[in-house]
């Protein structure tokens, strides 16, 4: 428990909102009670699989850099790939916050909640440790 209140706060959130994603996404994103009988979906169904595979993704990528496991990238920098992976999570919660929105249930906006601080978190923290965006328009041509 040490190790993880000496961490930057962005990476607590990270890690924290990472995992509390994870649980979140196995309850029901979308319900539909009846009397006393309730059925739903979790986020875990359609579009939403890759959602949960990104934050495991996500959540084994900053667990290997907690425990310093050198991971060769080539010239990719390690903040660059958490933002990836982190902003992928938040575009593909949002595609399915509103591909699942009939009987949305109160996971899904935790969800959509969590992936936004996540996103917001590791941005942060690279622009701190210096992590260079790509300029995507820098490389296109002048079109004419």
């Amino acid at each position: 428990m040490e190790m993880l209140k000496k961490l930057s706060r962005e990476v607590q959130v990270v890690l924290g909102g990472g995992v509390l994603y994870l649980i979140f996404s196995f309850l029901d994103w979308q319900q539909v009670s009846i009397g006393s009988a309730s059925v739903g979906l979790t986020e875990w169904n359609g579009i939403g699989v890759v959602a949960g595979l990104l934050v495991v993704a996500l959540l084994v990528w900053e667990a290997a850099a907690l425990f310093q496991v050198k991971i060769p990238l080539g010239s990719l920098a390690p903040g660059l790939v958490s933002v990836g992976l982190a902003l992928l999570l938040l575009l593909f919660t949002v595609i399915t916050f509103v591909s699942h929105n009939e009987a949305r249930h109160w996971p899904s906006w935790l969800g959509l909640v969590l992936s936004i601080a996540i996103a917001a978190a590791a941005l942060v923290r690279a622009k701190a440790a210096g992590v260079k965006m790509p300029d995507l328009g820098a490389n296109r041509g002048s079109g004419t």
